[in-house]
């Protein structure tokens, strides 16, 4: 969890003190990020190590939860004579956040977890908005706070590879476009990283049911932020 927000409660309501504080620790930590990808241009880079595919959670594909209201003023599960409130949203339509999170708090805990669960923290506490989807903040907070998880935000490109090496799985951000080649798709999406293999990475998205193999240098290129979690 980052220095600004430490000892802030479980709830994303935060003073404008508080956010402002957080929003400079995370400027630094990402200009610190774009700033290490020099490495690219003048350094041949190679890793190998982390995660097998048998210890791999199958992912959690948000297209498969239509039934799983995710909106900022509630999250239920449907049954089979209901359908979706005007106006309302789903984890189909956008829970990238909660899926990636039950991937890796389900690699740590091995618990009867269920996504529904996690959605109702994030909208309890107020990390799901009405107009700008999940707030990232989610990710520093939650996974420590409730399910003795915790997530280190990166500044480094080797930072991140050292800890896939290490075992312990790192949770991107990257932009949705990208991912999927679709330029006009507007959203991200969370990619959660298991393994590198010399100059790929080995990873699972929100949006597929089996694991992907992406170009190492162009994924580092297109992260956001990017997260490593461990346990407590």
């Amino acid at each position: 969890m980052l220095k600004s927000i430490v000892n802030t409660g479980l709830n994303a309501r935060l003073t404008p003190e508080v956010y402002d504080r957080y929003a400079e620790e995370v400027t630094k930590l990402e200009s610190d990020w774009k700033k290490s990808l020099e490495y690219l241009d003048s350094c041949n880079i190679s890793f190998w190590g982390g995660i097998e595919d048998a210890s791999i959670p199958h992912p959690v594909c948000q297209h498969d939860y239509p039934n799983i209201i995710y909106d900022y003023r509630e999250c239920r599960v449907m049954d089979d004579t209901q359908s979706v409130p005007d106006g309302y949203k789903t984890i189909a339509m956008g829970g990238s956040v909660p899926c990636a999170l039950m991937s890796i708090i389900g690699f740590y805990k091995q618990s009867r977890l269920t996504l529904s669960e996690i959605g109702k923290v994030l909208v309890e506490n107020g990390y799901r908005t009405e107009d700008k989807g999940t707030l990232w903040i989610a990710i520093d907070k939650i996974p420590e706070l409730v399910y003795g998880v915790r997530a280190e935000m990166l500044n480094h490109l080797l930072e991140l590879c050292q800890q896939v090496s290490l075992g312990r799985p790192v949770m991107a951000l990257v932009p949705a476009s990208w991912l999927h080649d679709l330029p006009n798709m507007p959203s991200n999406e969370c990619v959660t990283v298991w393994r590198l293999e010399r100059k790929k990475v080995i990873v699972t998205t929100t949006s597929s049911h089996s694991t992907k193999e992406l170009d190492l240098y162009d994924f580092l290129r297109h992260v956001k932020r990017a997260w490593a979690f461990y346990p407590i």
